[in-house]
């Protein structure tokens, strides 16, 4: 989470880079010199790797936490379990960079790490395809889109830049943070509008109604289903049924 990672940079001896350093380097657990002659070299030196790790940890398990109690909470049933189930498994992937700091295991912690951005990727694709056309969802859907667009294009910068390309000159901590730090700042925003009113906040009805009863989230048929926002059916009753989440 952001706010430890502003923590563990402030225990630094030697002054934390938010351009240069890499985000793994706040859970670096040995003082050294790492990548020696290369263009990434640097002092890692990180006092409060434990919570820096720690706190990657809790964030991901929020993030499977949250995807399990919305399940079934989604207008476009298929495609939001769909969506829950890989931002599930995202959730999963980012407890894993926690638990496989850098300098410990640094091709499990980057494989997982690649991973982890890339299955959160297609979960918030799906959750955009959940909520498509209903007109309760659209600061949600806003958020997701502009979440998206914003991590991948920095993915791609930071890929740049660590192959030495132009977008070095922005900064590897930039560009990284930009791919991976906006993934944690959407799940963080998703959670503060599930905790404000829905109707005024851009979710629709359902999301209230698990919120209330976290059991019926799994209680559900796997059937996309109609529900009224501003009129129209309710789940119950005969009406016109949407389209498929798929």
């Amino acid at each position: 989470m952001l706010p430890a990672q502003v923590f563990a940079a402030a225990m630094w001896t030697r002054p934390y880079s938010w351009r240069a350093n890499f985000i793994s380097d706040l859970g670096v657990t040995a003082c050294a010199t790492f990548d020696a002659g290369t263009r990434v070299e640097r002092y890692i030196c990180s006092p409060a790797h434990l919570l820096a790790n720690g706190s990657t940890i809790a964030n991901g398990a929020f993030l499977a936490l949250g995807a399990v109690l919305l399940w079934s909470a989604w207008p476009r049933r298929r495609a939001g379990r769909s969506a829950m189930g890989f931002l599930a498994a995202g959730g999963v992937l980012v407890m894993l960079v926690g638990l496989l700091p850098w300098d410990v295991q640094p091709a499990a912690h980057d494989a997982v790490a690649l991973a982890q951005a890339a299955v959160q990727w297609v979960g918030m694709i799906l959750l955009l395809v959940a909520l498509r056309g209903h007109p309760g969802a659209r600061t949600a859907s806003v958020l997701t889109a502009v979440s998206l667009a914003v991590s991948v294009a920095g993915f791609l910068l930071f890929i740049d830049a660590v192959s030495g390309g132009p977008s070095l000159a922005l900064g590897l901590g930039i560009t990284e943070r930009l791919a991976f730090d906006t993934l944690t700042l959407w799940g963080a925003a998703l959670g503060l509008l599930l905790l404000m009113p829905q109707r005024s906040k851009g979710f629709p009805k359902e999301v209230e109604v698990v919120l209330r009863s976290p059991h019926k989230a799994l209680g559900k048929d796997d059937a996309d289903v109609p529900v009224r926002v501003h009129g129209g059916t309710d789940a119950g009753a005969p009406g016109p049924a949407p389209h498929s989440g798929r």
